[in-house]
């Protein structure tokens, strides 16, 4: 009776933190501490009962202290994306995400990060979507999507890493005015 008049249960609010070893988002994998895209929530269980309040009926799990947003797909429990956040104005609850990034095994300094010096530290990327608010550069793989997203003065503010990549869709490529083909040649993250 509860379900049908307010839903399912938030599946994490039994979870119990264990934050023993610091938060480590591997880019080349897509993964959080060993958690990649694809596999099930419960497998991150260790970051304790999401702070979104309801917003997991939409399956976005909120970690605001931890500066991270893992979304998943509400029928399966499958992680869909990770968003590492240093700075979100919209949700300014957010903290500075408290771990590293890696990609070949070497930290990235996502505070020097800006939308020019991509290219140096992960090579040609697919597009890049700018208006007077941000600048959002997009890296497409076969079967994931980075963005990476700026502020209208170029300091970096999160990066979005999906297995449903928005550049697949016809429409959003239209709105964002892309010209590149699609679908781009398949690669994978380590290939770049």
């Amino acid at each position: 009776m509860f379900e049908f008049l307010f839903g399912k249960p938030n599946p994490t609010r039994e979870w119990r933190p264990n934050l023993a070893r610091p938060l480590t988002f591997d880019l080349d994998a897509g993964a959080l501490n060993g958690v990649a895209l694809g596999e099930s929530l419960e497998r991150l269980s260790f970051l304790g009962p999401d702070e979104g309040g309801t917003s997991f009926r939409d399956g976005n799990f909120c970690y605001y202290s931890l500066g991270l947003c893992v979304n998943c797909d509400v029928s399966d429990n499958k992680i869909t994306s990770f968003n590492v956040i240093v700075s979100d104005p919209i949700e300014p609850q957010y903290q500075p995400f408290s771990g590293r990034v890696v990609r070949k095994g070497q930290t990235i300094d996502l505070a020097a990060l800006t939308p020019e010096n991509c290219v140096e530290e992960f090579g040609e990327y697919y597009w890049l979507d700018r208006d007077e608010e941000e600048s959002i550069v997009f890296y497409e793989f076969a079967g994931c999507e980075w963005q990476i997203e700026f502020n209208h003065s170029s300091l970096f503010m999160s990066l979005f890493v999906t297995d449903d990549p928005l550049m697949a869709d016809g429409e959003q490529r239209e709105a964002c005015k892309v010209t590149n083909p699609w679908p781009p040649a398949t690669c994978s993250p380590r290939d770049e």
